[in-house]
Order: C-alpha cells, then structure tokens, then sequence
C-alpha cells in the first residue's frame, strides 16, 4: 500500500477503530471483514513504526501512540472530504456528521435542528449522542460539540450560538400553599450544575439577590427537577423553551416576573486548524440559525 489514497483508507481504517474500541464494529461499518481491518492496522502500524492499539479478548484500547495519532488522522480525513467537496462536480452533501448535544436541548430543540437538516439533505447522517459532561473532544470522534456553559478546552474554536433565558415556575397550587413567603423561605428544586444550593436573580437593572437555600429535591438531571416542579414538589429555575407549553396552558407558573437567573449561553465548539467538510459548516450554520430563532 504504497498510495495516498491507500494511506488515507488506513487512517479511516484507524479512526473508525478507535470510535467503536471493536475490530469487528469498525468492519461493520467500513463494509469488510475483521481479518481485513486486521490487516491494514497492521500496516499502518508497520509503516509507522510504532503500536497503536493494544487488543484483549474482551476490548480494544489505543496505545499512547494511538491517542497521539488519532487527532492527526482525523484532521487529515476533514481536509481530504473539504477538497473533495470544493472540486467536486456533485453539490448535493452527503455524508456523516457526528455530534455531541447536551441532554435537554439534544432530544429537543435541536434534534428538530436535525431533522430538518437531514430533511433538506438526503445524503445525510448523522450520529447524534447526548452528554452532559465534560468530553475530551480530540478523542470522542465528533465533529460538532454543542454545550452549555463554558468550553474548558482552549485547543477548540468555540462559537456562541445563542443565550437561555432561564426564570423561575412552580404550579399554580404549588404557589398557592405558600403565599406571603419569600423566595428564600420556598421549597427549591435545584438543578446542581448550575444552582447547587444558592440562588443567585437578577432584576430587570441587573441587580443581583442571592441566598442560600437546602433544596427540597436536588439532581443533575432536568427531566427529574421538571417532573417534580409539575408535580408541585416546589419551585424550580428552568430555561423558558423548556417550559414554554406549561407557561401557556397555565400548568406552571413565573413565580418571580421581575427576576430571572443568569443567561446561559449555549456554545458550538469544534477543533481548531483544519478545513471541514462543507456538510459540517451548513450543518452549522443551520443550527445557528434554529437557536436566532427560538433561543
């Protein structure tokens, strides 16, 4: 295999190993054998000198040389599919955009974003995974990571794409069997990534009031605190798209009008120094303009 196309097929090879931890998971989807994959691994192990898997019989984990090389060969893989896309004579996009969503917004708003896109293209996939963790982006395989909050990684160009109002709602039963208390003296459902067990508002100058509360139910898990904000367990900080049908039909109420929670941005983040498909910037740019329009 003396050929560049033949060095990018090992790469490819590679970098699909590497995303399942599977010899046979990387067959699959590259449409071979496991004794083929087998053995372009070992031809670009050979060809690089160095080992970049270590194989058991339960799993496949990449070497330090094999994390080092990864973000190479996928950098190497997006400018080959950039080039093919500007010389070539097709214009419909085609193929696989992978991305990493944040769990609320990723099954809602912006698997919609999603599906309109694929809708628009046909000769798109995509793989769509849900976290709400902190990811290491270079090895997750991604070409996108949407998340909210802050991006801990300054290797990545991050883009921001729109910020959440968040206020504060409790049914209106809920409400009901505590008037005449203040906000502090309420029964908090608090989401711990981003409350814990202090409130911090603001009023419509930009005033902060903050306090301490012991919340009545904590999680790290939207759904939960939702569920039992519905429930009329307490009050709870939520982002207004989240909420929005509730506010309408009156099942939740604003339970502070004048104060609302600290904006949250939701950013687009994607490795720096390389030329992307353009399947992966209208992709893009889609999204950013699903969040101008609803976020």
């Amino acid at each position: 295999m003396r050929t560049r196309f033949d060095r990018l097929a090992l790469l490819e090879t590679f970098v699909r190993i590497a995303e399942r931890q599977s010899l046979s998971g990387a067959a699959r989807d590259l449409g071979t054998s496991q004794p083929s994959v087998s053995r372009q691994l070992a031809a670009l192990e050979s060809r690089l000198g160095v080992v970049l898997v270590r194989r058991t019989t339960h799993d496949v984990t990449l070497t330090p040389d094999g994390l080092a090389l990864l973000p190479d060969a996928r950098r190497m893989i997006g400018e080959w599919e950039a080039i093919e896309d500007r010389h070539s004579e097709e214009d419909a996009l085609k193929g696989t955009i992978r991305v990493i969503a944040p769990v609320a917004l990723g099954q809602g708003l912006f698997v919609r974003a999603a599906a309109q896109f694929m809708k628009d293209h046909p000769g798109i996939t995509i793989d769509w995974r849900l976290r709400d963790d902190v990811i290491r982006f270079a090895e997750e395989g991604c070409d996108c990571w949407l998340k909210i909050g802050p991006v801990p990684d300054d290797s990545l160009v991050v883009r921001e794409m729109a910020r959440v109002e968040r206020l504060v709602v409790g049914t209106p039963d809920c409400l009901g069997r505590h008037v005449g208390m203040g906000l502090d003296a309420m029964p908090w459902l608090t989401l711990g990534p981003f409350e814990g067990n202090r409130i911090e508002l603001f009023d419509q100058n930009e005033a902060a009031q903050s306090f301490s509360v012991i919340p009545k139910m904590a999680s790290d898990n939207i759904f939960a605190i939702y569920e039992a904000a519905i429930q009329g367990v307490g009050i709870a900080i939520m982002p207004r798209w989240f909420v929005a049908s509730d506010l309408d039909n009156g099942t939740l109420v604003d339970a502070a009008p004048d104060l609302r929670a600290a904006r949250l941005p939701v950013n687009l983040a994607r490795a720096s120094g390389t030329k992307r498909p353009a399947r992966v910037e209208k992709f893009c740019n889609a999204l950013q303009d699903w969040c101008a329009a609803r976020l």
